[in-house]
C-alpha cells in the first residue's frame, strides 16, 4: 500500500505556522482543532500548516514536489493547488488515525501518492576472503649471519676479559 499526501485548504486560521522548520526552532503555536476539522486524529508532528504567501514566488505544487516527493501531481491538482490563497494544510497519510472526512473548515484539494522506497530487490552476497597475514619485517642479515655475529661478540668479550686478567697477574 502506498502512502498519500492530503492537501487541504483551510478557512479562518490567520497567520498560524506549524512546519518542520518552526518545530525545529522550538515554536509551538496554538493550532486550530484539526482533529475536529478533518474527522480523524492528527499527529501534529508530521503535518505542515502555513499561509501560502510564505512560499513567495514558489508555487505550492513545486513546494510539495520538493518537500514531499510525490510520484506525480496531476495537472488539474497542480492548478488547484497553485490557485490557493490563504492557509494550506499538508498531511501525510501516516499522520491520520483514519481516512479524513473534512468538515466545512477544511477542503480537500488533492490526494497525491507519495514515492516510497522499493526494498524488494536482492543484493548479491559479497565474497569474503581471509585477511592476508602480515609479512615479517625485512631484515638486513640472515639468521646464520646473526648467530655468527653473536659468536664473534662473545669471543671478543672473552678475549678482553682474558687480557685484563693477564694484566692483573703481571
Amino acid at each position: 500500500m502506498s502512502e498519500h499526501l492530503f492537501v487541504f485548504s483551510l478557512s479562518a486560521t490567520g497567520e498560524v505556522r506549524h512546519t518542520h522548520l518552526t518545530r525545529s526552532i522550538g515554536e509551538a503555536p496554538d493550532l486550530p482543532p484539526l482533529t475536529d476539522w478533518l474527522g480523524a486524529e492528527v499527529d501534529e508532528a508530521a503535518i505542515e500548516l502555513f499561509p501560502v504567501k510564505d512560499l513567495g514566488d514558489m508555487s505550492l505544487s513545486e513546494y510539495v514536489r520538493l518537500a514531499f516527493a510525490p510520484e506525480t501531481i496531476p495537472a488539474q491538482d497542480a492548478r488547484r493547488m497553485d490557485a490557493l490563497k490563504g492557509t494550506v494544510l499538508l498531511v501525510p497519510e501516516h499522520a491520520l488515525s483514519e481516512e479524513p472526512a473534512p468538515g466545512k473548515q477544511a477542503k480537500l484539494i488533492a490526494t497525491l501518492p507519495l514515492a516510497r522506497a522499493d526494498h524488494s530487490g536482492e543484493l548479491p552476497k559479497a565474497e569474503v576472503a581471509p585477511l592476508p597475514r602480515p609479512e615479517p619485517p625485512p631484515s638486513t642479515a640472515s639468521a646464520t649471519e646473526r648467530r655468527g655475529s653473536k659468536l664473534w661478540l662473545a669471543f671478543g668479550v672473552v678475549l678482553v676479559l682474558a687480557t685484563l686478567a693477564w694484566l692483573l697477574v703481571l
